[in-house]
């Protein structure tokens, strides 16, 4: 696969992430039960695209294993939510919480392996860093906090982690003439 394609797939990731924080940010205090059935749906589609990116990028990313555990783990959190929409409330704040940190690892691995080919891969360490903050407030915030805080804060993170993606696509776009 060639480098355009590899940032068109990160284009598509980042668009995907934006309306998905979007959707998210919009409608913040819809029921916990049609909240949770819109978050698993999100993250059953979020988790998939993450699994097979992986794969088939698998030649561009030296942490694929790594890459793909974090995409099971929000497919799988995504089946669970589907499954048992009243599930716990704490449990699925802090699985939310777990997810961002986890991500933002990602994250960084992925700035740390691309920093030398990329132009602008601050923005993406940036994210990372948002990412963190985001999941160490909804874990460290976990006894008191709110369902609707989780999905602004949810939603705020995945903006930013889509907007990251499609500024690292765009300005690299020019350095393989796309």
């Amino acid at each position: 696969m060639s480098e355009k394609r590899f940032l068109n797939f990160i284009f598509i990731e980042g668009l995907l992430l934006l309306i998905l924080g979007l959707c998210v940010l919009i409608l913040p205090k819809l029921t916990s039960l049609t909240f949770g059935v819109m978050l698993s749906s999100a993250f059953i589609a979020y988790g998939l695209y993450k699994v097979i990116l992986s794969i088939i990028n698998r030649n561009y990313i030296l942490n694929i294993l790594w890459s793909i555990i974090i995409g099971l783990f929000v497919l799988t959190l995504g089946i669970l939510l589907l499954i048992v929409p009243k599930v716990s409330l704490f449990w699925l704040v802090a699985l939310i919480g777990v997810y961002f940190i986890l991500e933002s690892i990602s994250s960084t691995a992925f700035v740390a392996q691309m920093r030398t080919v990329f132009n602008s891969i601050a923005c993406k360490g940036f994210a990372a860093m948002i990412l963190f903050l985001i999941g160490l407030i909804i874990i460290l915030g976990l006894p008191v906090m709110s369902f609707w805080a989780v999905a602004i804060l949810s939603g705020i993170a995945l903006v930013i982690k889509g907007i990251a993606k499609i500024v690292l696509s765009l300005v690299n776009k020019n350095n393989y003439n796309i």
